[in-house]
């Protein structure tokens, strides 16, 4: 599952399915708004660093369902489904670097990547990505 790839992306969603869709953003103090995520360590796989990176960036547990290593040029994203009910409001991490915590249900204006790359994510089906269930 560990190729070239050393940096993943988390699509965090919680496990009931909404009327209206929704993901997890977390707003860096220096790059804005962004999917969690980050480099992976030496022998990790997508699942574990995806985990650990949303535990690090949000204290949210999830599980790893699939991933895509197609979306973002030189990283894979992993949806993670969350047993969290989403909140209107945000929270603190603990990574010092995270200022905020939040449930999306638009692409924030104070965004780091484009909105494109974040719009292709959100369009992606992710039941035709690679399964990390056994």
């Amino acid at each position: 599952m560990n190729s070239e790839t050393n940096w993943v992306v988390v699509w965090a969603v919680p496990t009931q399915e909404l009327e209206m869709p929704c993901w997890l953003m977390v707003r860096h103090k220096e790059r804005g708004w962004e999917l969690p995520g980050g480099l992976m360590i030496e022998n990790e796989t997508y699942d574990i660093a995806a985990l650990r990176e949303l535990y690090e960036e949000s204290g949210l547990l999830g599980i790893a369902t699939n991933f895509e290593t197609d979306l973002v040029k030189d990283g894979v994203v992993v949806r993670v489904i969350v047993d969290e009910e989403p909140q209107p409001y945000g929270w603190d991490s603990n990574d010092e670097k995270i200022l905020e915590v939040g449930w999306c249900v638009d692409i924030p204006a104070d965004l780091y990547w484009g909105e494109e790359e974040i719009q292709k994510i959100i369009n992606h089906d992710w039941s035709a990505s690679s399964s990390l269930s056994s």
